[in-house]
């Protein structure tokens, strides 16, 4: 991207150099009033952007491949709106891209976090009146794979590091809007079934508070347990 935006700086030259070149890009919609260095800089760039797609399946992890393109577009954007590829691309541009930034957000909020908060609804829990021990039985079983899920997250996305300060924050307030008001509500329905018992706490691990505490470490690229 560096390169990219050297060739920006030449734009008056480059664009007399390239006025009768065929980009291979389409010239109406959002194109039409670009230059022919815009447009040949919108190839480099959906080249690259194509690169970055490719590489981001070597992931196995649906969710590591949403943070690496999270992380390298934002990257894209930001050289492109702190240069002259800003007045050659456009608003529009960047406006798009953003918007594919909240795309992967989305992406990785759906991969990592659907099977904890499946963990707390109420479907397939036994409907009974009062105290049951199978309803007893399922919620030790709901708690439980939910203190599996989040700490597994927890291993493996604080070693995650997502380098923009920003987009990292306001990932963790995803993550709290998402899971803290369905872990308070959850427990505040069930903790009277498991309470008195001689291991409530044993899955009832967390408050909502220390869970908060927990996402604020995600994403800052720690090094691994050994």
């Amino acid at each position: 991207m560096n390169y990219v935006r050297l060739l920006a700086d030449y734009n008056t030259s480059l664009n007399q150099l390239l006025e009768h070149w065929d980009t291979e890009l389409e010239n109406g919609g959002d194109n039409a009033n670009m230059t022919p260095l815009g447009h040949c800089m919108l190839m480099l760039i959906t080249h690259l952007q194509g690169k970055i797609e490719e590489k981001s399946r070597l992931y196995e992890d649906e969710a590591l491949q949403n943070i690496f393109l999270m992380n390298n577009l934002l990257y894209i954007v930001q050289k492109v709106k702190d240069s002259e590829l800003k007045t050659l691309l456009g608003d529009n541009w960047i406006r798009k891209r953003r918007g594919q930034i909240r795309q992967y957000s989305t992406g990785y909020l759906r991969s990592s976090w659907t099977r904890v908060l499946a963990c707390l609804r109420d479907d397939g829990l036994p409907q009974t009146v009062g105290s049951s021990s199978a309803l007893k039985a399922a919620l030790k079983d709901r708690f439980k794979n939910f203190n599996m899920a989040f700490e597994e997250l927890y291993r493996t996305q604080t070693t995650w590091r997502v380098v923009d300060p920003q987009l990292r924050e306001e990932l963790k307030i995803s993550i709290s809007e998402k899971v803290l008001p369905a872990y308070r509500s959850f427990v505040g329905r069930f903790r009277g079934q498991l309470e008195g018992g001689r291991s409530s706490t044993r899955y009832i691990k967390y408050n909502p508070e220390d869970l908060e505490n927990q996402v604020s470490d995600f994403f800052e690229g720690r090094k691994p347990n050994a």
